[in-house]
């Protein structure tokens, strides 16, 4: 019987699935090599670029590190106060495999984001971006595999309205900001994380694509009309985001630049 992995992530050696309470390391013919328990509420996985290495997030506020070659837990440690994780992201390696980058809630501020960088030679924190300063809440991060530059998808917090946005994380900072609707932010959010997720079919289940499908009907039935659900009017499924293939530095290529002062 298949599994119900809500993440299941591999490469030409190894897979690793993540159904919450368990962590799989399987071959690339889903036959099991080994399973752990050292995580509650574990549904985010990353490879290292070497394909020997995995970091698996867990709700909790807690990283853990695994050798898939060695198949044991090499480091676990806490990446957020058990109060402070409800803006976590999944974790992303850099493309040189130095670094291990993480989306936080920022430190007794669970509903603002802080990114922090941890070195992969003993996963200590060398750096922390966004501690301080303009209300934002990071969605998403992933590297562009052409260029490896990393990509950030957020909005800034306002008073009366967010400001949605895609950016370059360019020494340091937000670069080269970009505008985007809040019905496309939404979208590309689901999609890359789906992405990050193996598209398996239960983190789709859980998603924004197939809630959309399930309560328009309802809603256009409530208020009377045809409702407007932005790019979700049209159902979108697993397959259809598998080919279509949506990535944060296309989403930045083709969207509008901020105005100056952003």
């Amino acid at each position: 019987m298949r599994k119900p992995f809500v993440s299941l992530i591999g490469n030409e050696r190894y897979q690793v699935g993540c159904t919450g309470q368990t962590v799989y390391v399987l071959d690339p013919a889903g036959n099991e090599l080994a399973k752990f328990r050292d995580l509650a509420h574990a549904y985010y996985p990353a490879l290292h670029p070497n394909g020997e290495v995995a970091a698996v997030y867990s709700n909790d506020g807690v990283m853990a590190i695994y050798s898939l070659s060695e198949l044991r837990l090499i480091h676990k440690f806490r990446v957020s106060a058990v109060n402070d994780t409800q803006a976590d992201r999944v974790p992303s390696f850099s493309p040189d495999g130095r670094y291990l980058y993480h989306i936080e809630g920022r430190k007794g501020d669970s509903l603002n984001s802080r990114l922090s960088v941890y070195s992969t030679a003993d996963y200590r924190l060398v750096l922390r971006l966004f501690e301080q300063g303009q209300k934002m809440d990071l969605d998403g991060l992933e590297f562009d595999r052409k260029t490896g530059c990393a990509f950030l998808l957020g909005y800034f917090r306002q008073e009366h309205c967010n400001e949605y946005f895609v950016a370059r994380l360019i020494d340091q900072a937000l670069r080269d900001v970009r505008r985007l609707d809040q019905w496309t932010h939404d979208y590309y959010h689901d999609a890359v994380r789906l992405k990050q997720q193996g598209f398996t079919r239960e983190s789709y289940k859980w998603s924004s694509f197939a809630l959309m499908t399930r309560v328009k009907p309802d809603l256009e039935r409530l208020i009377g009309r045809p409702a407007d659900m932005g790019p979700y009017d049209r159902e979108t499924t697993l397959d259809d985001l598998k080919r279509m293939k949506l990535s944060l530095s296309q989403l930045w290529e083709e969207s509008a630049i901020c105005p100056p002062g952003r």
